[in-house]
């Protein structure tokens, strides 16, 4: 059986007690298949005693050689501490009946290393919260601009962005106040652990953005479209990934290297520069294969030559006409409902209003034309037509009758 919670320097204290009462229901935890995903066994219910034990296993360029922890087992398993698995620098034991409560004799050193860990991933998070002011500042602006309506990648990455923004803040808080309320503490059964992140609430708020995120992928590669250019990004996104969790999954080696630590961090450099650019490579090959397989097909409509353009959830179509003939060019967004069209009308027209040099010469002209809403948005004969669900954006001579026939025909009317 799988059950997720956070496990992490500021709750371990609440995961010991909740594994020990796992137990008393019949399931014994097994493994910690990552830091929010515990595996539990089915076994006999029973008072069993666990402890989660800080020990220096890893540190930014050293780690444990697997003689070393085996040694370090078989000392904690002599004193009836049997190892269950580990995590980074997080050991679980079940222990015998009649065990001393630490493996440390002087609690201080695992204060000392407890103290270490948490401030790495304090620095951590705070890296993070930095990268994620940027990435919310620019998804956001985006979200809240006609984007939306020709992108699904849109639709779930901005909620996913910002619910993992919100974790990340909310990781930071409960670390800076974790070490402001133990900051004198001198024994671990002394600490005050952290509610939050032990929280179901905190689980779900780290599972429901990466869903997010995968309908995200799942909404531009396998679902119809027309093709969109945030598939440029997702590549991008996906090949980063694939090198983060390459280097992580090997720098353990590295930190187990019998070689100085000048050395180790050279050979850590080297690999990260590597698989950056053969991680750059493959994106461009990429992008390249797919912009070669979803060339967009036209086809001749009238005097028009009528091209597919990118769409998402929230519009039936999205087409754009063109035609040298007329000196003309239209683009028809058609979307679901009225009120969404008006939407899309509307951020259309806000963008070409905060547009320098250009938002003195929006103007609605609504009055003069049989739309319901009309606007020239510059002044280069672009217009901006609404028309029940349907939204045009003209680029030719709106007072020509012969346009005016066009867009009749186009708007079906």
């Amino acid at each position: 059986m799988l059950k997720a919670r956070h496990l992490t320097y500021t709750n371990f204290g609440l995961v010991e007690k909740w594994y020990e009462d796992m137990a008393k229901e019949g399931w014994q935890i097994e493994k910690i298949i990552l830091s929010f995903i515990h595996k539990f066994k089915k076994a006999e219910p029973e008072d069993a005693r666990y402890k989660v034990s800080i020990a220096p296993n890893e540190g930014s360029f050293s780690a444990f050689s697997k003689d070393e922890l085996r040694d370090f087992d078989e000392m904690a398993k002599d004193l009836g501490w049997h190892l269950v698995d580990r995590t980074y620098n997080i050991n679980i034991y079940k222990l015998d009946e009649g065990s001393q409560d630490s493996l440390y004799n002087d609690e201080k050193e695992e204060i000392e290393i407890l103290n270490k860990g948490a401030k790495g991933e304090l620095i951590s998070f705070s890296i993070t919260f930095i990268f994620f002011v940027f990435i919310v500042f620019s998804i956001t602006s985006r979200f809240f601009s006609r984007d939306i309506f020709y992108s699904n990648y849109l639709i779930f990455m901005w909620p996913a962005v910002i619910l993992f923004f919100l974790f990340n803040t909310l990781a930071l808080g409960d670390h800076i106040l974790f070490r402001k309320r133990n900051k004198d503490v001198k024994s671990i059964s002394d600490i005050k652990f952290s509610r939050l992140t032990f929280s179901k609430a905190f689980v779900l708020l780290f599972y429901t953005p990466i869903i997010l995120m995968i309908l995200a992928f799942g909404s531009e590669f396998l679902l119809p479209n027309d093709g969109s250019s945030d598939r440029t990004h997702l590549i991008s996104l996906l090949s980063t990934f694939i090198m983060i969790s390459f280097v992580y999954f090997y720098r353990k080696k590295i930190k187990t290297m019998n070689i100085k630590r000048g050395e180790k961090k050279f050979i850590l450099i080297s690999m990260v520069i590597l698989i950056s650019l053969i991680t750059n490579v493959s994106i461009f090959t990429l992008i390249d294969k797919f912009s070669t397989s979803n060339e967009i097909e036209s086809q001749v409509v009238g005097d028009f030559i009528k091209t597919k353009e990118n769409r998402s959830f929230l519009t039936e179509s999205c087409d754009y006409y063109s035609s040298e003939k007329n000196d003309l060019g239209i683009k028809k967004t058609v979307v679901k409902s009225q009120d969404l069209a008006g939407n899309l009308f509307e951020r259309i027209l806000k963008n070409s209003m905060k547009r320098p040099y250009r938002a003195e010469f929006v103007k609605d002209i609504s009055e003069t034309y049989p739309y319901d809403r009309t606007y020239i948005t510059s002044d280069q004969e672009d217009y901006l037509i609404l028309y029940k669900n349907v939204v045009l954006e003209v680029s030719g001579n709106l007072e020509d009758e012969k346009v005016q026939e066009e867009i009749a025909k186009i708007l079906e009317v």
